[in-house]
């Protein structure tokens, strides 16, 4: 539809280009939600879940079942859906638009009843698929692109007709094999059955000799007539083809022998000869990849806990585990040093014993206890 309203922008002013459009639906999600309608497609994004988008074509689909498809859709939510004739229309009437459902009327989605924009809708579909088939077009002139009546279109114009039953793929490099490879020698026409066949090839001259002249038979006068020497003369023009097969995926292979048989008689030239055509068996290969470690595997296991009610007074889950013992032995305090206390006494001659003796010579006493 993008190019409707450019098509009817053309019209002259006395038409009615409004599109008289209708509410069709009202499209959310409990997520929320983007949405986008462009070429009769609606495609919608849901913010961090991108597993939740769709992607619709409407030409599939009448608004009245657009609805019930995006109703049954997880998580969407229709808040509002047309119930009138206008439900039986192709949903490829809902005008292109975008929006997001958090925005006012975000999750309005119109369609249009104006028949002029019906037609131009038609006209822009022709024109988009004119567009397309340009680019097609151009491949069409290419024998290595073209494909079916365009490839024997090319064919007719170098005097290469198909070969009942050939495919392109092999149709295509033939006209370009016999028209503008180089085919004067052996290599050059290996080449081209390459091309063709996608098989290996060989050719080789040939050179044969006839017999020794003249025979001396009875047949001859020896008049001077005949020059009479003991070389054989040599006949030159002639080739021998060797040619591979696809023992795996090859057509019948009676079929495929006269079919590089024709080609080669088409690449010679003038004056050659093909002298023997032998079939040999391509190359077969089987490869096989050995298994590998890749290592070890790492195990992740988690436990699943479940709490199942059988009754209303079930109680809540619990885990019970048992913790191992644990114990701590205190020594009792013990003093094993011995305390030893020590008195110094001063005889200053302050004190006397008895008032008799007086001691001040100045001497100091120790004793322990």
């Amino acid at each position: 539809m993008q190019l409707t309203p450019k098509l009817l922008a053309y019209l002259h002013r006395i038409f009615v280009v409004e599109a008289d459009q209708f509410l069709a639906l009202r499209l959310t999600h409990r997520d929320g939600m983007t949405w986008k309608v462009a070429d009769a497609r609606l495609t919608t994004t849901v913010p961090g879940h991108p597993e939740a988008g769709l992607d619709v074509d409407l030409s599939q689909y009448t608004v009245a079942s657009l609805i019930s498809y995006l109703a049954a859709q997880p998580g969407y939510i229709i808040q509002y859906g047309d119930q009138s004739e206008l439900a039986a229309l192709s949903a490829r009437v809902l005008i292109d638009g975008q929006n997001d459902v958090a925005r006012s009327n975000g999750d309005h989605l119109y369609g249009y009843t104006n028949i002029l924009w019906s037609y131009m809708e038609a006209m822009a579909v022709e024109l988009q698929e004119a567009r397309r088939q340009i680019v097609e077009a151009l491949k069409q002139l290419n024998t290595k692109t073209a494909q079916g009546e365009w490839l024997d279109l090319l064919g007719s114009y170098y005097a290469v007709p198909r070969i009942q039953g050939e495919l392109d793929a092999s149709y295509g490099p033939r006209i370009i094999a016999e028209v503008l490879r180089p085919r004067a020698n052996n290599v050059a026409m290996e080449e081209a059955i390459k091309v063709f066949t996608g098989q290996d090839a060989k050719v080789t001259d040939v050179t044969l000799y006839g017999e020794t002249f003249p025979l001396y038979d009875g047949a001859i006068t020896h008049n001077g007539t005949w020059n009479y020497n003991a070389s054989a003369i040599p006949i030159y023009g002639l080739f021998d083809v060797e040619y591979g097969y696809d023992f795996e995926g090859g057509a019948d292979i009676t079929a495929f022998q006269q079919i590089v048989r024709e080609l080669i008689g088409r690449l010679r030239d003038a004056g050659t000869h093909l002298r023997s055509l032998l079939l040999r068996g391509s190359d077969m290969s089987d490869t096989f990849t050995p298994p590998t470690d890749g290592g070890p595997i790492d195990w992740s296991i988690q436990a699943t806990l479940e709490d199942t009610l059988d009754e209303p007074d079930d109680p809540d889950f619990a885990m019970q585990a048992t913790l191992a013992a644990m114990q701590d032995t205190l020594a009792e305090p013990a003093d094993e040093a011995e305390l030893s206390i020590a008195y110094a006494y001063s005889y200053n001659g302050l004190r006397t014993h008895n008032g008799i003796i007086t001691h001040a010579g100045g001497q100091t006493l120790a004793e322990s206890l």
